[in-house]
């Protein structure tokens, strides 16, 4: 029994026939490629992805691209590259990487160099005395500051001035000894530069609230009965002598308040003075004094007596 043998032709599963087009019959069965015996086909390929082609039927694993054609090599297959994107994810979201990259960030912002305090800031720290002891040093060593700063800062007040002055009166009383003569020598020494403090500060608002530095009659005159009631609570002393700095300063409140008199009694005859009050305040602050602001009662008495006596021709 003999063999049927296959008619002759091209080989079975090659993609294209040898034979020409005008040598083929047109009736004749275009020729079916077996997946199974074509030598480019591996199970599990797919179909390449590309936006350029416009082939339906290219295959990744083609003779086209395949090396023997000289093109380039095969593109990874897209198992692969979701295989190693799964793995780079578990890299990068596991603690180890997320310690590490969190340490790095970390000393990234630690590593910081030192540098001065700004001025604000250091000020800010600063209290109300070392700011004054510095701002006086810098006016004493170059004069022409003092002008500047003190336009810069705000005009004092009548009431600002005497909280300050009643807060230097209160450290008077802060110092005195718990035991002891509180008029003797001992507490006298205790608390001397205290006092000596207060009056300083005393004759240095005094003059600023006296014409012509002060306009207002009434900014005056309501200064001047403060800082004397201030003055009255100064602590009397057994010694004489240590008394000496509290009537020093009822000698300068005379003169101010002579002064202030007779700048009132220049401002409508002195109406400030009678319909004020002021003959009987500056009465009382001379009694206690002890008759040490006689000057400035003599002053009024004087001015309104003789602008009653003006007053007298019209009324």
């Amino acid at each position: 029994m003999s063999a049927v043998l296959p008619p002759a032709g091209p080989l079975l599963g090659f993609p294209f026939s040898g034979q020409s087009k005008e040598s083929s019959p047109s009736n004749a069965v275009p020729t079916v490629q077996s997946p199974i015996l074509s030598p480019t086909f591996r199970y599990g390929q797919k179909r390449k992805l590309s936006h350029d082609d416009d082939s339906d039927d290219e295959m990744v694993g083609s003779p086209e691209s395949s090396p023997a054609f000289g093109t380039r090599s095969l593109a990874p297959l897209p198992q692969q590259h979701q295989h190693h994107s799964a793995i780079q994810s578990v890299f990068l979201n596991s603690p180890h990487h997320a310690a590490h990259h969190h340490s790095a960030s970390k000393r990234a912002r630690t590593e910081i160099i030192g540098r001065p305090l700004p001025l604000s800031r250091q000020l800010e720290s600063l209290g109300a005395q070392a700011l004054k002891a510095i701002i006086c040093s810098l006016a004493d060593k170059h004069a022409y500051l003092v002008d500047e700063v003190s336009s810069m800062a705000p005009t004092p007040t009548v009431s600002s001035s005497l909280e300050l002055l009643a807060r230097y009166l209160d450290r008077i009383s802060s110092a005195f000894p718990y035991k002891g003569d509180p008029a003797g020598d001992y507490a006298y020494i205790r608390v001397r530069p205290y006092i000596t403090e207060f009056l300083d500060a005393v004759s240095d608002y005094t003059p600023h609230f006296l014409p012509p530095r002060e306009q207002q009659v009434g900014n005056c005159l309501q200064f001047l009965d403060g800082v004397t009631s201030l003055v009255h609570r100064l602590p009397e002393w057994r010694a004489d002598a240590n008394n000496a700095l509290k009537h020093a300063a009822y000698d300068e409140l005379s003169r101010a308040w002579s002064l202030a008199v007779r700048e009132a009694l220049k401002r409508a005859n002195g109406i400030v003075l009678e319909y004020g009050g002021w003959r009987e305040k500056i009465t009382k602050h001379n009694e206690s004094a002890a008759g040490r602001l006689q000057s400035a009662v003599d002053a009024v008495d004087q001015g309104l007596g003789s602008a009653g006596r003006r007053f007298g021709r019209f009324f």
